[in-house]
């Protein structure tokens, strides 16, 4: 038997993509002003969902108001981006132990 692709649900899908959506913008804005929960954010590529077909014209709004909050958010996570490219640079430039030359370390004083 062939598989039967499962009915579009339309706007709840919809719906249920922009909540996701709202609240992943919601934890990054706050993640790019607290550097613990920047470094906890996952790592693996957003990518949109390939089912959920033409967006109800009700949704439209919210969307486009969720769209202009990454764009506000997009410069804010580039100066972390930045910044984090500034420390690792300099955390790069400190020279290593080769192992060539003794370490002492003082645990009296």
């Amino acid at each position: 038997m062939a598989d039967i692709p499962a009915p579009h649900r339309g706007a709840e899908s919809w719906e249920q993509f922009l909540d996701e959506l709202a609240t992943d913008v919601a934890t990054l804005r706050s993640a790019a002003t607290d550097e613990t929960m920047l470094l906890e954010l996952p790592v693996a590529p957003w990518l949109p969902p390939d089912d959920l077909g033409e967006i109800p014209q009700e949704l439209a709004t919210r969307a486009a108001d969720l769209l202009s909050d990454m764009q506000d958010l997009a410069p804010l996570l580039e100066q972390r981006r930045e910044a984090t490219v500034k420390q690792l640079r300099a955390v790069d430039s400190v020279p290593r132990d080769t192992g060539q030359t003794s370490i002492y370390l003082d645990s009296i004083g």
